[in-house]
Parts: structure tokens; sequence; C-alpha cells
């Protein structure tokens, strides 16, 4: 660390406060001096964040991709997404970096995401995960265009991969029942509820007594739902019972928890893998029990929106992607409600039709 010749060049290289390596070269040790002696001076007043940034505004053209994913996961990821979707973008940078780490931004065209999406299926991998890095990329960009680094997105409208969607299987009620049934006792509450409600498992398994309002027989998520949104979802019976039955705990806010440890469980998959196993259903996977309910909504003639609001879906268009489809004739009872009888009329079988055809008009 500190000023090093490096091929006939004078290199600058020391480390941020925060672990971050700043390293570039200069035509003469004067200059690489001044650098240092900069960099140090704002490590000492407390204003090194801030003076990076500026060197970094400066010197667009030599900022890689590899520096400012850097910077993205830090400034945007950590402080805004979950956990497991900040590992996934990491996950695509590194695949990304792997390939064109070393690109300045602004060389950053669809020519070059082409040859690299091009290199991802030759290497076999599914359309869904060279997806992943496109979506993480762009949105990368766009930070960066937030940032004044770029005056545009350059891959804004590259399209992603159209890749085969194998559909998952539609169980039965009696299947749901049995593998529910199979689940031992400690913690076959959680599935009924996530049954009841079509919640995700981390938000049951995240679920405290302060969102719980039995009186008004309604849910609240707020902070763990993978949105961030607020949503308010109803309680049946069957789900209200599921809540209250295993007793409260006064040092544990949570509403299903271990009974070994008394707190809440950290992922309870090893019960609901057995279960499946003994009721004969191994495929019956967790997130089948929210597709289940809201695949019933659907059937049910519930208004698309309401379902979407539920679920906790940021749009319809995702709702009626993965669920309308099992309801084909949803839309079509929708239309013939709406012309029979407006918006509040009632569709019944035997009910007549306001309009006379042309044949009893006429008398033919």
């Amino acid at each position: 660390m500190g000023i090093r010749e490096y091929r006939g060049q004078n290199l600058c290289d020391r480390r941020w406060p925060d672990g971050k390596r700043f390293k570039r070269a200069y035509p003469n040790r004067k200059q690489a001096e001044n650098m240092l002696t900069r960099i140090e001076a704002s490590i000492l007043d407390g204003s090194w964040k801030e003076f990076r940034e500026r060197l970094q505004l400066r010197n667009l053209n030599k900022i890689t991709l590899r520096e400012f994913s850097e910077t993205y996961m830090q400034e945007y990821c950590r402080p805004r997404n979950k956990r497991k979707t900040c590992r996934r973008k990491q996950t695509s940078l590194n695949s990304l970096n792997a390939f064109m780490g070393s690109t300045d931004m602004p060389s950053i065209s669809p020519a070059l995401l082409h040859n690299y999406v091009q290199r991802r299926k030759a290497k076999g991998l599914s359309d869904a995960n060279v997806n992943h890095d496109i979506v993480t990329l762009k949105h990368l960009l766009g930070h960066a265009v937030e940032k004044g680094l770029l005056s545009s997105n350059p891959i804004s409208n590259f399209k992603r991969l159209r890749g085969e969607q194998k559909e998952r299987p539609r169980f039965s009620d009696q299947q749901i029942d049995n593998v529910i049934s199979a689940v031992r006792a400690d913690c076959r509450a959680l599935f009924v509820f996530i049954r009841e409600t079509g919640c995700r498992r981390e938000e049951a398994l995240s679920l405290t007594w302060a969102q719980v309002h039995a009186d008004s027989r309604m849910l609240v998520f707020a902070q763990d739902t993978k949105s961030r949104k607020y949503r308010y979802v109803p309680l049946t019976d069957a789900a209200l019972e599921a809540i209250h039955t295993l007793p409260r705990l006064r040092e544990c806010p949570y509403v299903f928890y271990n009974p070994k440890t008394k707190d809440r469980w950290e992922h309870c998959r090893r019960p609901w893998e057995t279960a499946r196993r003994k009721a004969g259903v191994p495929n019956l996977m967790v997130k089948d029990l929210r597709r289940h309910f809201a695949i019933k909504l659907a059937e049910q003639g519930t208004d698309m929106k309401d379902i979407q609001q539920v679920l906790g879906h940021a749009s319809v268009a995702t709702t009626e992607k993965h669920y309308a489809h099992f309801s084909p004739t949803h839309s079509a009872r929708k239309v013939l409600r709406m012309l029979q009888g407006g918006k509040s009329g009632e569709l019944t079988r035997n009910s007549p039709s306001k309009h006379r055809s042309d044949s009893e008009v006429t008398g033919l």
C-alpha cells in the first residue's frame, strides 16, 4: 500500500476505512503522492466518503463494472433489499464481473450483453438464471443513471429470454389435507395457517402477535413481505384456530414457534418433507398451498385485483399470469355479469335476458 511503480507508472494504492481499495496509476510520482495525501486528509477529517464520490464522478470513464457493483451492493441493495435478494444479486454480479468486470461503465452495450448471454447459454445455464443476470445488470445501470454516472441506461430495451415455463401440477383438496394431517402436531398449525391465508412461508414464520387483529378478523403484513408493502389478509375460522393452537409465550413474540427453543422456526422444512412422503404426495411444496389458495379464489369469481392485494403482488399482471389461466371462464362470466346486471347485478341461470332477440320482435 502507498506509492509504488507498476509497468512504468506510479501507482497510488490505498484502502478506504470501509475496506474498499483505491488503486490508480499516474504518469509521475508527484501526482500519485498528491492523491495519496488528499485521500489520507479526507480520512482524517471524516469526509472520505464524499471525496471518494467526487473521484468516481470525475473519473467516470475509468469506473469499471466491478468497481461500481460494489457501490451498488453497498448503497442500494443492502439498505433496500432482503438478505435473500442481496445474495441472488451478488451471484449474478459475480458472473457478470467474471465476463465484463474490467469493462468501463460507459462501454457496456447491448452487443456486449448479447455475447455474455451466448456464453452463459453455451455453458448450459437455464433461461431463468440468465434472465436474473440481465435484470440485475439493468437495475445496476439504472442506479448509475440516478447517480449521474450515466446519461441513460444502454440496455433498458434489452429483452429477456423467453424460456419454457413449466407449470406446477395442481393438487386436490384431499391431497393437501392428507399431507397437513401427516405433519407432526407441534408445527401442523403453521401449514394450516399458510393454506388458509395464502401467505408465504417466511411471512408465516415471522408472524408476531402484534400483526393479528382477531376482533376484526384481519392480519397485517408490513415489514416481512416480499414487496415490503402493507397488506391486509382476512382470517377464516380455520386460520384463527391455527393461530391459537399453541399457547402464547410472554418471552416469544412469534405466533408459531419451536416448542423446544421457545423461538421462531428457522425454516421448518423437515417436518413438511417427512409428511408429504408419508402421505404419498412427494412433489407437494409449501408454496403450492399459496397457489391453491389463489386458484380457489379465482375459480369462485374473485376479482383479480382483490386476489393481488391479498397475495401482495406488485402488479395484477403477476396474479393473472400465475392464477387466471386456471379459471378460463372467469373473464367471460365477469363480462356477462356486467352486460346483464351492471357491476352489482347477479347472474342466475334462469334469469331472462333484458333484450329480446330479433326473431321475438318480428314474430318469426
